[in-house]
């Protein structure tokens, strides 16, 4: 089971952007939760995103999937906050459309 959901709000007068989003999933040995919310106004943009997931079992694919590594995650439950930030620079080299976001989380 799975299910998802996301909302906008855009307040174009004064250039604010927000956005929401949930999504459950409901699988084999595992539970995964995430929930997050961005604003953009002008040219700046904010955002919070939390995840909870809970494994209950975990079976590596292929041999580059090691447990002992920082980057790869077993079974458990995490709890995960990541707050990201942005700034638009548009129209780069005066070519329409054509933005760079830089950012960070």
């Amino acid at each position: 089971m799975s299910f998802n959901t996301a909302g906008n709000w855009n307040q174009s007068p004064d250039n604010l952007v927000v956005n929401v989003s949930t999504a459950y999933l409901d699988a084999n040995q595992e539970k995964d939760f995430s929930a997050g919310v961005n604003a953009i106004w002008q040219r700046i943009g904010l955002g919070y995103i939390f995840a909870a997931n809970d494994i209950k079992q975990y079976k590596p694919t292929t041999s580059r999937d090691n447990l002992d590594s920082a980057d790869s995650l077993g079974k458990g439950k995490y709890k995960i906050h990541t707050v990201n930030a942005s700034y638009l620079i548009p129209n780069v080299m005066d070519m329409d459309n054509f933005n760079v976001y830089l950012g960070s989380y």
